[in-house]
């Protein structure tokens, strides 16, 4: 599958480009690359956010709230606790039954 890229334009103002031109050469990346890294940056925290609240309410396991995310366990485990977000009150059962579908579907993944 090939996907397309699009462009997208922004204003910035003098003293912002002038900030963005500074990173992007001491990271050594022309500024275009760095503020494309910028906005997948930030892609991922929102979707990391989003997927955090519906685990936080119980709607979601946290590894479907990573799935949803698409990043890994461990960084959506990073992100929660980072975040400081607690999860839903669960009982014993509901825990120990998390846990089998976790491992459950990490074996089907075959990591």
């Amino acid at each position: 599958m090939i996907t397309m890229s699009k462009t997208i334009s922004t204003r910035l103002s003098d003293k912002e480009v002038a900030e963005l031109e500074e990173i992007a050469a001491k990271e050594k990346l022309d500024r275009s690359a760095l503020v494309r890294s910028f906005v997948l940056h930030q892609l991922e925290e929102y979707k990391m956010k989003e997927s955090a609240r519906l685990y936080q309410k119980g709607i979601v396991s946290l590894q479907e709230a990573a799935t949803s995310a698409e990043v890994t366990l461990y960084k959506m485990m990073e992100y929660i606790q980072r975040e400081k977000i607690r999860p839903p009150t669960q009982s014993r059962e509901d825990f120990k039954e998390e846990i089998a579908k976790s491992l459950k579907w990490l074996l089907n993944k075959k990591i």
